[in-house]
This record gives C-alpha cells, structure tokens and sequence, in this order.
C-alpha cells in the first residue's frame, strides 16, 4: 500500500457523525410522531416518506464511502506510477506496458468516481425532497408536492408563514446553497444537459479533493460577453477577493470568479441576484465544490433541520398531516367482521 501524502480538511470521520446524527434524528422524528399521535395501524404517507428518507440517506453513504475508495485509489495509482515512469521519455513513444496498465486503471477509477460523484448530485436532490416531504406533512402545507424541496424554498421565498419559520431563520443559508449547488447543477449539467457539455473532472495528484468540472463547448456562447457580465458580480463574490489586488487570479479569470460566487450563492440575499448568477453560471460552466464540501453542507442541513421538526412535531402534534390511507389495519379488520 502506498501512503496519501495530504487530506482533505473535511475528514471521512467529520461525514461519518453528521450522518449519523441525520439517520438518528430521521429516526426521532418517526419515533415523537408514533408514539404522540398512535394512530391506528395503516399505509401512512408520513411513515413512508420517513422510511423513504432513511433509505436514500443510506444511498448516500453509500456513494460517499465508494468516493473515498476510489479517490485514495487514485492517489496510489499516481504515487506507483511516479516511482516506475520513466523520466525524460521521447514523445510520441509508448510508455511501458507496466506503466501504460497503471494509467489504464487510472482511467477506469477515474471513471467510476465521476459516476460517483454524479450520482451523489442525484441522490442527494432525492434526499433533499423527501426531507421536504416531511416538513411539509409536520406543518400541513398546502402544497402539490410534485416538487417538494424547491415549492418548499418558494413557499418561504414568497414571506408565507409558517409552523417552520424556525428552520428557514436558521437554516436559509443552507437551504439556497442545496438548491443551488445540488438541484440546479444536477438539473443543468447532469440530468437535462441541453448542449454538448464538456464533462470532466479536476483534483490535485496527491490529496482527497475531486471535482466535476463541466465547462460550456467552445463556439456555444459569446465569451468576451458573458465575461464581461461575470466582472459586473464582482460585488457578489466573497469580501476576500473583492478586496484582493485586481491581477489576483480568482478575481482577474472570469471563468474562476463566476465559481466563486456561485460557491458563495447561498449567502447572496436578493433572489434576482442569484438567480442572475445562476443564469450566468449555467452558460459559462465551470467546476463543482468537492464531494466532501457537498456532502458536509447537506448532511449537516439533514441532521440539523430533522432536530427541528421533531421539536416542531412534538410540540404541534395535532397539526401534522400523516397522509390517512384510505381504510386503517384496524378499518380494514372491522370491515370483514360485518
């Protein structure tokens, strides 16, 4: 085995307790509303979309521990290849069996984690709404459910009130990053790509981090134009590189800059400037935040949101909507008995 030479500062071990602390809350809630309410064996939707939310939960576990594998794989590979590649080789001549089969693998891991990495965008937007399934159900919304998270999001965004006020005041950040970060770039660049996409991956050659990098084609769109739109959010991008000297390359690349700021959109407070942003981003491309990054930001908004609701269901528990199926166990049995 070869050694990792760097880590990634979100650690495998950080992901691992706010999962854990997801699945228990996830749990908590089914637990307050059951034993609160004891309502007559049956098909609920409540309990359902609890045990739904569990299991992608897990999906998402699963996922993430693959992408640790396959990324510290990756650094092996590369680690092993240094010490076998020959130095000073003539171009355009075939490197050595034994090296070419290290890139050959090299390849394929690379391959299987970008599929990773895309299926977590897929996996968690379905986490994300049925986390909204249940908040909707504690709080009795009036809402169609096609879409839950984002009518969720508007249903906030539009200043409606509600029994959980309390999770958009302390969670909002978080809710718009998701929404933004996961369900935009999943819809945009992975599931609904419109143009010929330029799918790829960037991650240093020794440490943890990896991205999808996903840039708009050459000849698509008019660079010189959007460029010039990105420098005019300048005033939307972290203080640090607003206050950065103007040849700072985050700030003098509009292609860096515009990821930038859509890294930051969760703390952008007007909705047309991000949905401006998102406008932009979704034409000139770009690359994502880590898989650690994603992961760290929506498992802590699961753990954190469902301690949420099981206060809020604890405490309304005649309010919550358990999807009443259309006879009870107990109905049913009744039912055969005349």
């Amino acid at each position: 085995m070869v050694e990792v030479p760097f880590k990634h500062p979100i650690s495998k071990k950080e992901l691992d307790e706010l999962a854990d602390n997801a699945e228990k809350n996830i749990k908590q809630l089914s637990k307050t509303v059951l034993e609160g309410l004891k309502p007559p064996a049956g098909a609920y939707a409540f309990f359902n979309h609890n045990a739904h939310a569990l299991s992608r939960l897990e999906d998402c576990r699963k996922i993430l521990n693959r992408l640790y594998r396959q990324r510290y794989l990756l650094v092996e590979l590369a680690v092993e290849r240094d010490q076998i590649e020959p130095k000073d080789w003539p171009a355009g001549t075939p490197y050595p069996d034994n090296v070419q089969q290290i890139m050959k693998q090299e390849h394929k891991v690379n391959g299987l984690t970008q599929l990773d990495m895309e299926s977590f965008y897929i996996f968690g937007g379905i986490l994300l709404d049925q986390w909204a399934m249940q908040a909707i159900s504690v709080a009795n919304l009036s809402l169609k459910k096609n879409h839950p998270f984002i009518e969720l999001l508007n249903f906030f965004e539009d200043g409606n009130n509600s029994l959980l006020d309390d999770i958009w005041d302390k969670l909002k950040k978080e809710m718009l990053w998701l929404h933004y970060q996961l369900r935009f770039y999943r819809n945009r660049f992975i599931v609904h790509a419109n143009r010929p996409w330029q799918r790829g991956t960037t991650r240093s050659v020794y440490g943890e981090d990896y991205n999808l990098h996903t840039p708009t084609p050459p000849g698509w769109i008019d660079d010189e134009k959007i460029d010039e739109e990105i420098k005019s959010l300048i005033h939307l991008a972290p203080d640090r590189i607003q206050n950065a000297n103007d040849d700072y390359w985050e700030k003098n690349r509009p292609g860096a800059l515009i990821e930038r700021i859509f890294d930051n959109i969760g703390s952008i407070k007007k909705k047309e400037d991000r949905e401006k942003v998102a406008r932009i981003f979704a034409q000139k491309g770009g690359s994502t935040p880590t898989f650690q990054v994603l992961a760290k930001n929506l498992l802590f908004f699961v753990a954190e949101s469902m301690a949420l609701l099981c206060e809020l269901a604890k405490n309304n528990l005649n309010t919550i909507d358990l999807g009443r199926p259309h006879m009870t166990s107990k109905e049913m049995w009744e039912s055969k008995d005349k």
